[in-house]
């Protein structure tokens, strides 16, 4: 389990997060909704190391995350950010890293693209390709921040399957997305941050259930049935 306890960040006098508490739990995936300049960012940021200047605390393991080492930092979190580099080095050089990086990446059919450079792919291969270098990381908290801005229809699928098995390794998987619908398709809980604040934590059901959809971000619901009768939940 991963706890956060009173995380708080600031750039100057303004608060990015402010006082944040919450666990992670083993086997789940957590989708992070907010509006832009909620703070979603910056949570993943936090909780993947990417910013160490913050109040409160981040345990794992019984570890406080900004006392342990870079290999222990390692090994603890993945993060795919949402903007990616354009470093000059072709496919390979950057899948090479880990061990299981090209067989990744082959796995989504895409090896054609081994020996090509980062910086002539379009924004959905690069997205697969760091998505296979993150996925080849072995760690417990593995975050992506809006994964699918870039990617078509078979590749969200793809990617939803890979953090299907994360959920099943007994992984920790938190996600960021703007499009309501879509993190409710592959979510177990949901996050909802407001000016850096926590809104709510709940899950699923009880987000779809409940008022903070309509609260947050001025959305209405409907239930919608499919012909087999099953009922599915849309918002607007």
């Amino acid at each position: 389990m991963i706890s956060v306890k009173g995380l708080t960040v600031k750039a100057g006098k303004k608060i990015l997060l402010d006082n944040l508490s919450f666990d992670l739990e083993e086997g789940r995936i957590y989708a992070l909704l907010g509006e832009n300049g909620s703070g979603k960012t910056t949570l993943l940021r936090t909780l993947s190391s990417s910013v160490r200047d913050y109040s409160g605390s981040i345990t794992f393991s019984g570890k406080e995350l900004r006392n342990t080492s870079r290999r222990e930092r390692e090994e603890f979190h993945s993060l795919l950010p949402q903007t990616l580099p354009f470093a000059d080095i072709t496919v390979s050089s950057l899948l090479d890293i880990y061990p299981d990086g090209n067989t990744i990446l082959s796995s989504f059919g895409l090896e054609n693209l081994m020996n090509e450079r980062l910086t002539i792919l379009s924004g959905g291969e690069r997205e697969m390709v760091f998505l296979s270098f993150v996925l080849s990381r072995k760690t417990m908290l593995y975050a992506f921040d809006e994964p699918e801005a870039n990617l078509d229809i078979r590749y969200r699928r793809v990617f939803e399957r890979e953090i299907e098995k994360l959920k099943a390794m007994g992984k920790i998987v938190i996600v960021s997305f703007h499009d309501i619908s879509r993190a409710l398709d592959v979510a177990d809980s949901v996050i909802t941050l407001s000016s850096g604040r926590l809104e709510s934590m709940e899950s699923k059901s009880d987000f779809m259930s409940g008022e903070t959809a309509e609260r947050v971000f001025g959305l209405r619901k409907r239930v919608l049935f499919a012909s087999d009768g099953t009922e599915k939940v849309e918002f607007f």
